[in-house]
């Protein structure tokens, strides 16, 4: 287990707990989320390493890595995963003066990747999944392992994507100097991320399904996104809502609570915390773009 004594945001060392959620995909094993005391930041600690944590992922309840449309959970997640693609892809084609060449970084079974090809871009992809990867060559993907990330020859990249992938990665830092190395001046980082200041998230606290221990390691808020763009030389230059996640994540949610995801129940705890989060733009998940300053 890794046990962090510093704050990957802004290196401080004074922690304190806010929350004690569970593994929800197999017996109910519990994590413990601290808060940096000096700039908030949350993160799972302590939290497991290498083949441990790898072993959370070994399941077929993991969607992400499948093309798995068996249970009802994988059939909802296909709908919203399917729905949001396109609209991802608007976001990308729109940003100003970007170059027509991304990498997706935790490409799951490739299909955002796929999409981006059939739009005429130049589009590649990292995923540390061989089952997700063998996946993706299906569609004639061709993905990377991420631990072969510096080996690679690559151009400059216009932008990289993490939908949903950063709360994933134990290099946090490391990780994000990476883009910063290889993106094109004035290029793109876009990051899709939890928000634990949501309206679904105070609602469900322990139980909220997107803490997702112990595989998310992370736990962002908007200011730390901040803080982690001044710190490795990119500006917040967007901040977007995600509308569909909140009934996703409330039906989990749901599930984690009572046994049983009770659509009713949670499709009006998703609309509560859209209506109240929309404005402010604080819903379950955001997506952050971030543009290199140099």
């Amino acid at each position: 287990m890794k046990n962090h004594q510093t704050c990957p945001v802004c290196e401080g060392s004074n922690f304190k707990s806010v929350a004690k959620p569970f593994y929800f995909r197999g017996e109910r094993e519990e994590f413990n989320v601290d808060t940096c005391m000096n700039c908030g930041f949350w993160l799972t600690n302590p939290a497991p390493e290498g083949e441990a944590l790898a072993a959370y992922y070994d399941t077929e309840d993991y969607v992400s890595h499948t093309d798995g449309k068996g249970s009802l959970m994988d059939r909802v997640y296909g709908v919203v995963r399917d729905r949001a693609i396109k609209s991802k892809f608007r976001l990308i084609n729109n940003l100003a003066g970007v170059e027509r060449n991304l990498v997706d970084y935790g490409a799951g079974t490739g299909e955002f990747l796929a999409y981006a090809k059939s739009q005429a871009w130049e589009a590649r992809g990292f995923e540390p999944s061989q089952t997700a990867r063998e996946n993706a060559q299906r569609k004639s993907l061709d993905l990377y392992d991420p631990e072969d990330r510096d080996n690679l020859e690559m151009e400059s990249v216009g932008v990289f994507t993490l939908w949903h992938v950063l709360e994933h990665i134990p290099d946090l830092n490391e990780t994000l100097q990476y883009f910063h190395t290889r993106l094109m001046s004035k290029g793109y980082l876009v990051l899709a991320l939890p928000n634990h200041e949501s309206g679904d998230a105070k609602h469900y606290g322990d139980n909220w399904a997107a803490f997702d221990v112990p595989l998310h390691l992370w736990h962002f808020s908007k200011s730390n996104i901040e803080a982690l763009a001044r710190k490795h030389g990119f500006l917040l230059n967007e901040v977007h809502n995600m509308p569909f996640d909140s009934f996703y994540v409330s039906l989990l949610s749901e599930k984690n609570a009572t046994g049983r995801m009770r659509p009713l129940r949670a499709f009006w705890q998703g609309l509560r915390s859209n209506m109240s989060g929309r404005k402010t733009k604080n819903m379950s998940s955001l997506i952050y773009v971030l543009r290199k300053t140099a």
